[in-house]
């Protein structure tokens, strides 16, 4: 049986293939590698809550204390810096923390093998509430007669977003907002408010 021959044009053809198909390789494996490089085991529980406790005990944050009590919202591996930033050890982490006696939130990248504090900075708006803060809330909820007598009946708390406070009352605080729902979970029943920063809840209403 006789191969047939390759033409010349059949030749630049397959050569350029090939350099196509070895180009998408190229970069499929720099996009793995890069992946790798950047993978991080998921956090666990305790690491983040010694994390948390670490940074909030940081001197850094010493005149964020200073101010009133602080809290940590969240803790996550630090992502890859934007340009002109400095970067980070390998395992450095973003804490968010807020500080109650300002009322504003701050991005905290932390490097627990070091325990340093390698940048601080202002976030804008509002960070939603941890699950720590919404806990707190619900246990001020419980914690009132009249709502605790509408649980103890069978409704149901839900939610919990942060949200500006009622009018006359100072900006600064943190509000947190969670819905009351019926038994079956099917109807609205109230919408309450609690401040976090007085621990008092600030607003229930109906929900129309």
């Amino acid at each position: 049986m006789q191969v047939p021959r390759l033409t010349r044009s059949a030749l630049l053809i397959l050569s350029q293939r090939f350099l196509v198909m070895a180009s998408l390789s190229f970069l499929g494996l720099g996009a793995f590698a890069q992946t790798a490089a950047t993978y991080h085991p998921p956090l666990q529980q305790q690491d983040r809550d010694r994390i948390a406790r670490e940074v909030l005990e940081s001197p850094d944050l010493k005149p964020l204390a200073a101010q009133g009590p602080l809290r940590t919202i969240s803790v996550t591996y630090y992502a890859l810096p934007k340009k002109g930033e400095p970067a980070a050890g390998a395992n450095a982490v973003t804490v968010i923390v807020f500080s109650y006696g300002e009322g504003r939130a701050y991005r905290v990248v932390y490097e627990p093998t070091a325990k340093r504090v390698v940048r601080r900075e202002l976030l804008s708006g509002r960070p939603q509430p941890s699950m720590e803060e919404r806990k707190e809330v619900y246990s001020l909820i419980r914690a009132d007669a009249a709502h605790a007598k509408l649980i103890a009946g069978g409704d149901v708390l839900e939610g919990g977003f942060a949200v500006d406070g009622p009018p006359g009352i100072s900006e600064r605080d943190r509000f947190v907002q969670v819905l009351m729902l019926s038994p079956d979970r099917q109807n609205f029943v109230r919408v309450v408010t609690v401040d976090l920063t007085t621990r008092k809840i600030v607003s229930s209403l109906p929900k129309e």
